[in-house]
């Protein structure tokens, strides 16, 4: 589980974390929504580590991101595995390259147990027959199962997304989201994904997490999601024409 507490976080004059407290759980998809400039991007950083907060605290389990050592943060970060926005993979590497990198960095494995192990992440996100392709032989799709296959493949505890389906065509994006789902429930991850993308949140979201002008308003989960009394929530949700849609019927 990963827990924040009273965060705050600031840009100069401008506040962008409110005194945020959540709890994402773990074998979950732990979706964080709202408005772009809400605070999404800049919350899910400090939970990463790759911004220190003004002011509260991250655990992860038991343990206080802010008290861990310089080998602790290190041995923290192999277990978290990252799916950004663009994908990210690397242009000048192949696919069986990209899925090793993190093994390269993070362990003393020989090179075939890395190629074994990238093979495998490779064949659980159905990347066939595609090792020694670079990315732009990839389509958008593709290359965002690769990006997966190398977020889990150290066997993560916690996996964070960044907007997903950013790119994406609808029935590529349904596709990501069920791999991610039960990718979330084969290995109890913590898996916390920042998204505006409405059918995700309906579909895979288990639990919810609004953020407006960075402050947490509700939280839930998508069976109460279109019930809520939050009016910045509901603002949110009828700009979306799918949840329009569902209103109507």
């Amino acid at each position: 589980m990963i827990r924040v507490e009273n965060l705050n976080k600031s840009f100069g004059s401008l506040q962008v974390l409110k005194d945020i407290s959540a709890e994402y759980e773990p074998g979950k998809c732990n979706m964080i929504i709202g408005k772009s400039g809400s605070g999404k991007t800049v919350l899910l950083k400090n939970i990463m580590g790759l911004m220190i907060p003004d002011s509260g605290e991250v655990w992860y389990g038991d343990r206080k991101l802010s008290s861990l050592s310089y080998e602790e943060k290190m041995a923290l970060r192999q277990k978290i595995g990252v799916l950004f926005q663009g994908s990210a993979i690397f242009d000048f590497a192949t696919v069986i390259e990209n899925v090793m990198f993190p093994m390269q960095f993070f362990t003393d494995w020989s090179r075939d147990r890395m190629i074994e192990r990238a093979r495998f992440c490779l064949d659980r996100v159905e990347v066939m027959d595609s090792d020694d392709k670079y990315p732009s032989e990839l389509s958008g799709g593709m290359q965002k199962r690769v990006g997966i296959a190398r977020a889990i493949a150290l066997n993560p505890s916690y996996l964070f997304c960044d907007e997903p389906n950013s790119g994406l065509d609808p029935h590529t994006s349904i596709l990501i989201d069920q791999l991610i789902s039960e990718l979330t429930r084969e290995y109890n991850m913590t898996t916390i994904v920042n998204t505006h993308d409405m059918n995700s949140i309906l579909e895979i979201g288990d639990r919810i997490s609004f953020i407006d002008e960075g402050k947490l308003l509700w939280q839930g989960t998508k069976d109460n999601l279109l019930d809520t009394d939050c009016e910045e929530l509901k603002e949110f949700l009828c700009s979306n024409t799918l949840v329009r849609n569902i209103i109507r019927k």
